[in-house]
């Protein structure tokens, strides 16, 4: 009996225990790039909003537009966060849907 407690304790904390949270990775289309100090703002926008981490960013074939690439825990924050955040400075900004990856992946 001494040796069942122990086990029934440790079984009881896995089931209680929260799912871990899960990493998302999105794609947002910037537009109103109009000089790299644009991209540099937008940049930090992104990366002042917790968890988030720019993975990459591709200039869109117009040199105005931008695509960011952004890993973020999303327990912490969503993807309406940074895209709210890119805004708050004055910079249209959508999520893009779709498949990740580029070419030859």
């Amino acid at each position: 009996m001494k040796f069942l407690l122990p086990g029934a304790l440790a079984l009881s904390t896995l089931i209680s225990a929260p799912a871990f949270a899960a990493e998302q990775v999105v794609r947002l289309e910037v537009g109103g790039l109009t000089c790299p100090s644009c991209s540099f703002i937008v940049g930090n926008s992104l990366k002042s909003v917790e968890s988030v981490v720019i993975e990459d960013f591709v200039e869109g074939e117009d040199a105005s537009e931008g695509l960011y690439t952004v890993r973020f825990d999303d327990e912490v924050t969503s993807a309406d966060a940074l895209i709210a955040a890119v805004e708050k400075n004055g910079y249209p900004a959508s999520l893009l849907e779709g498949p990740m990856g580029g070419e030859g992946s």
